[in-house]
């Protein structure tokens, strides 16, 4: 056959003829009395050819049906098997499906945002329609969301009564100092740690001209357009540990992260901006969103520098950070050594040391290196140290003889403080030290590090023994 069958709707049309065949055998002879016989036998005939047709495509299409049927099942019989096989894995992951939403739903989460810039149209608009409050925290120099754009319609809610929070972050404490390591390159961190500023009182300090300090000083001098503003800014001393809005019933969150992954690294450091936002909203048993609140208010409690007190600081900003540095020096100190002094291209690839060193900030208490006789000694100070090891200035080290040497510290801990009391008392209890390291430089230093069992018994009869000592 040239064209493709349609059993369907033939056996429809065949139908049709043959109930007009036999209602014409019916009706005619009722008002056609004298009907030709010929008629009545054509409409017989007529009526017996359309029921065989009809009863061919009946059969024949329940041959299509159970073809149809034999193409379904297999396909089915596939399906089944294929859902069989993954039943587990399905109904695990509807079970964590509806454990997600169940959890999200009973804490009152509503959205997540991928990143800030994905709600900022949300917090714009909240701002906008806000009815009763609107508390913001972390905006000064706010990745994505200004508090340049909000401020017009911040000082308009204020006119109308609306309750208006705004916690900054302080440029002058150290947590900001410290947030400024993160943010800068190793050349401008550099900077900031080898400025003399016994010498700088009068000019600005290099810090003032990195993009932490600069973001705030604008953001400072804007709020000054805007007089019902002056009432609603507090500028928090803690670390907030995220960035926070709180408008009438909802609330956006985001962690405060210190940077982003080494695969996302480019020109601007600014940290925080990076995780995810959660859109919290307020119900009778909604924990997160009551923390949130608490957390807000604490900050806002405890924090007590204002526009007015800014700007006395920012007046004496260069004294302020000068003290603010001196007085945590050694930490900024290990922090750029950390983040910066790699050679390697790896990021953070110097964390080498199984415990980490810090700088001897007390006391020095008087030492005296002695070689095994006892009778040759070298006046010693302690460096730094870490749990397993010191690094000591001598005078010379002539009279040592290269790195593995095994020694003994002997000596007495100082009273005060305490907490140099404890650590030289930790060294004396270990006794035995071999030599990692001794640098000739202007004041010779050497490294000791607690000796292993297997060391001090392999050197003790080969080397002499170094014993630390207070002078008599």
């Amino acid at each position: 056959m040239n064209e493709r069958p349609r059993p369907f709707i033939r056996m429809v049309i065949a139908c049709l003829f043959f109930f007009i065949a036999v209602t014409m055998n019916i009706l005619l002879p009722r008002y056609w009395h004298n009907i030709p016989e010929i008629v009545k036998h054509l409409l017989l005939v007529f009526s017996a050819i359309m029921c065989v047709h009809i009863m061919e495509y009946a059969y024949l299409w329940w041959e299509i049906f159970a073809h149809i049927r034999s193409i379904l099942k297999e396909t089915l019989q596939a399906t089944h098997q294929l859902i069989d096989d993954n039943r587990n894995s399905l109904e695990k992951s509807l079970q964590h499906t509806n454990r997600l939403i169940g959890s999200a739903a009973l804490c009152g989460l509503t959205n997540i945002y991928c990143s800030r810039k994905d709600v900022k149209s949300d917090v714009y608009d909240a701002v906008e329609n806000a009815e009763k409050r609107v508390w913001l925290l972390g905006v000064t120099f706010s990745e994505n969301v200004h508090l340049d754009e909000l401020l017009s319609t911040l000082n308009e809610k204020i006119a109308k009564g609306l309750d208006i929070k705004i916690l900054l972050l302080d440029v002058f404490q150290e947590t900001a100092v410290f947030r400024t390591f993160y943010e800068s390159t190793a050349h401008e961190v550099e900077k900031i740690i080898n400025t003399d500023r016994t010498k700088t009182l009068s000019t600005d300090d290099p810090i003032f001209h990195l993009r932490l300090y600069s973001d705030f000083a604008h953001t400072f001098d804007r709020l000054q357009n805007y007089p019902y503003i002056e009432s609603a800014v507090r500028f928090y001393a803690q670390n907030p540990t995220g960035w926070l809005m709180i408008i009438d019933n909802m609330a956006h969150f985001q962690p405060y992260t210190f940077g982003r992954s080494a695969s996302q690294r480019s020109s601007n450091l600014c940290v925080g901006a990076h995780m995810p936002v959660f859109k919290y909203q307020m119900q009778q048993s909604g924990k997160p969103f009551e923390i949130l609140e608490d957390h807000f208010l604490k900050l806002w409690l405890t924090s007590c520098v204002d526009l007015f007190h800014m700007e006395s600081r920012i007046a004496d900003r260069n004294r302020i950070i000068k003290e603010t540095i001196d007085s945590h020096a050694s930490r900024l100190k290990y922090v750029f050594d950390a983040l910066h002094a790699s050679k390697c291209r790896t990021p953070y690839s110097n964390d080498r040391r199984k415990f980490p060193r810090q700088v001897w900030e007390w006391k020095q208490p008087l030492l005296e290196v002695c070689l095994q006789d006892r009778k040759t000694t070298i006046k010693a100070s302690l460096c730094d140290y870490s749990r397993e090891g010191v690094s000591l200035k001598l005078e010379a080290t002539d009279l040592l003889r290269n790195n593995g040497q095994v020694v003994t510290l002997q000596g007495e801990s100082p009273i005060e403080p305490r907490v140099a009391d404890f650590i030289v008392d930790h060294f004396l209890k270990k006794k035995q030290f071999v030599i990692r390291r001794i640098t000739n430089e202007t004041q010779p230093v050497i490294g000791l590090q607690i000796a292993s069992e297997e060391e001090g018994q392999n050197e003790s009869n080969q080397i002499d023994r170094i014993i630390i000592s207070s002078p008599s």
